[in-house]
């Protein structure tokens, strides 16, 4: 087609006129997420960040998709509740300098397993009731001489994702596990294909609890973070019942639910130790929970709350704005069911703001079929908490409207109690601590039986995710590796712990080489995810992205697999490992499934569900 020049200069003119109409419209909504960010988020994430905040420069290597998530339904949603979807991926797309996407759908779908009248294998947070970690070998069928000889089999790519912390479920050959952004996936274990899949309202964080009926159904139970509690058909992921929990703003679930005898148990944390920083929050009002619902609808039984008093009015902030306490004391983790005492176990963290409460940095013991409190046993008193920001080069706290004064430690009960038997036939209640002491209780009165510091602990050192225990020993991961908080008169001891039960005494200790990480970014040596066990080998994940098995009589490590690299998925996602944290590792049916990428606490992201097996 042939132009005359005058209609070539008006062309011209057109063309130049859209493309300054788009470079000026790219410049508002520019202005605008920065403008957004300011004001919503960057209080916790400029300079150094928060204490649990990711930097400017962590985020930018995340995915637009994680960064939305932690807006809409994560830490972050009280932050982003008055934003719209086009400002939270406007914000997202600026600091990742990549355009949002919703993810794209499994490329390897099969058909839907025949799960009746089924075998399983592995339920809830620990694998039992008791929360012990521990696999049996008609389970696990894995020997100390097999170990060594694993090997790669697949990768699950998680689309978008920065975090993989679901702990899977195993019935029969299927594996079922969540993810950052909601779905929940039942995979075949051999090959990786993806069964069914079903999508939850919010991010699912913890595991998945099973349940068998008496004609053989099988049925499966999480909560998402939102607080929504779900019943799901394990053959086809058909929804049962959904049911929310939630009866305060700031309630979240980062746990996992437990199952027992027709009751499902959730634990509810609060996100004002979050929302706290914000000047103008009225802080701080909510309290961790329990709520018990009957597994047939989904109908709520009882509910316990863990700060007893409804918080009061107590004083102005240096920003003008009430402050309310008591609060806080949060249920991060899942509970531990005891069924011959009738007793659910529950850890709780820090008061959010003043006055405290003998309920925070605690252990407590309720009535299973009630919720009422049977006892209480607090291991650190006046901890009042919430996040504040570090100055720029690290080394002190910005000033902080709600920040209690003076600020607590942050020494949480974060994972979930342990009920365990010693050689002497005793059962026991053995428990780790952020302080980073290990704790072991007479599960009939909460009396401290004795008591053992292996770390230096602090908000993100000492005992997080949990404890494996078997034949009188425990073994331990202690993280440690962040240099704020704790007892500074202790030395930072990172690493994996095998202790008697009998006395607390420490019969050996692992310790990776923090030479690994070689100035890797987000890459940290320590020991922050649960370990898993099985006869003779201990498995545990570590920050610096390894995974690895000992020798459970000695700590040697007998296999040891570096996660820090990309992976071929069998969902044709791109995918790459991180810091391995949160859950400890399944084995079941001769194979070892691990999660890689901890894209929080500065750690290494990571987006990818790895199936090892033999050969």
């Amino acid at each position: 087609m042939k132009y005359h020049k005058p209609e070539l200069l008006l062309i011209l003119l057109l063309a130049f006129c859209i493309t300054g109409c788009r470079e000026s419209t790219h410049s508002q909504q520019l202005a605008k997420a920065q403008t957004n960010f300011s004001t919503k988020c960057a209080m916790c994430h400029y300079g150094k960040g928060a204490a649990t905040a990711p930097s400017v420069t962590h985020m930018n290597a995340m995915s637009p998709r994680s960064i939305v998530a932690a807006l809409e339904s994560g830490k972050m949603q009280i932050q982003g509740s008055s934003l719209s979807k086009e400002e939270k991926i406007g914000i997202a797309e600026m600091l990742t300098s990549k355009k949002y996407s919703e993810g794209t759908a499994p490329v390897n779908m099969c058909d839907a397993p025949d799960l009746q009248l089924s075998n399983i294998k592995y339920s809830g947070w620990a694998g039992n009731v008791e929360g012990t970690g521990y696999i049996a070998s008609e389970v696990a069928q894995l020997s100390l001489e097999e170990v060594p000889k694993l090997k790669l089999i697949w990768a699950f790519g998680f689309d978008g994702g920065t975090i993989s912390r679901s702990k899977p479920a195993v019935i029969d050959n299927s594996i079922v596990f969540g993810s950052q952004f909601g779905e929940i996936y039942c995979l075949n274990m051999q090959t990786g294909c993806v069964q069914w899949i079903f999508r939850a309202d919010s991010n699912v964080r913890g595991g998945i609890a099973v349940s068998q009926d008496e004609t053989g159904e099988v049925s499966l139970y999480f909560a998402d973070f939102n607080c929504t509690t779900y019943a799901l058909k394990a053959n086809t992921g058909e929804l049962l019942w959904k049911a929310s929990v939630r009866n305060e703003s700031a309630n979240a679930v980062t746990g996992t639910v437990a199952y027992f005898d027709g009751m499902v148990y959730v634990p509810l944390t609060s996100m004002e130790v979050v929302s706290g920083n914000e000047q103008s929050y009225e802080c701080c009002k909510g309290s961790g929970m329990v709520v018990a619902v009957d597994a047939e609808n989904g109908e709520e039984v009882w509910r316990h709350r863990v700060v007893e008093e409804k918080a009061t009015a107590q004083e102005l902030s240096s920003a003008g704005t009430m402050k309310y306490g008591p609060s806080g004391a949060p249920v991060w983790s899942s509970p531990t069911i005891d069924a011959k005492r009738g007793l659910l176990y529950i850890g709780t963290g820090e008061n959010n703001s003043f006055p405290t409460t003998d309920s925070s940095d605690a252990l407590q013991a309720l009535d299973l079929k009630t919720g009422e409190l049977v006892w209480n046993y607090q291991a650190t008193t006046g901890d009042a908490y919430v996040i504040g920001t570090f100055s720029a080069d690290g080394t002190s706290m910005e000033p902080c409207a709600n920040c209690p004064d003076p600020t607590g430690p942050d020494l949480d009960f974060g994972m979930a109690p342990v009920l365990t038997q010693r050689q002497d036939g005793k059962e026991v209640l053995i428990v780790g601590q952020k302080s980073g002491v290990v704790h072991c209780l007479d599960p009939d009165s909460g009396i401290p039986i004795w008591q053992k510091r292996i770390g230096r602990g602090g908000a993100l050192g000492g005992i997080h995710w949990g404890i494996a225990t078997r034949d009188n020993i425990a073994y331990v991961s202690n993280s440690d590796w962040f240099p704020f908080g704790g007892d500074e008169t202790y030395p930072a001891s990172p690493g994996l712990y095998a202790m008697d039960l009998m006395n607390g005494e420490i019969i050996w200790k692992s310790v990776a080489d923090p030479g690994i990480c070689n100035g890797i970014q987000g890459c940290y040596s320590g020991n922050s995810a649960a370990p898993t066990l099985i006869d003779e080998v201990v498995f545990a994940g570590n920050l610096d992205g390894h995974a690895r098995a000992h020798n459970a009589r000695t700590g040697e490590v007998i296999w040891d697999f570096d996660t820090l690299r990309d992976f071929e998925t069998v969902n044709g996602v791109a995918a790459s490992g991180g810091s391995i944290d949160g859950p400890g590792p399944v084995i079941a049916n001769g194979m070892v499934f691990f999660n890689s990428g901890y894209g929080m606490h500065s750690q290494k992201a990571g987006n990818v569900f790895l199936a090892f097996g033999l050969e």
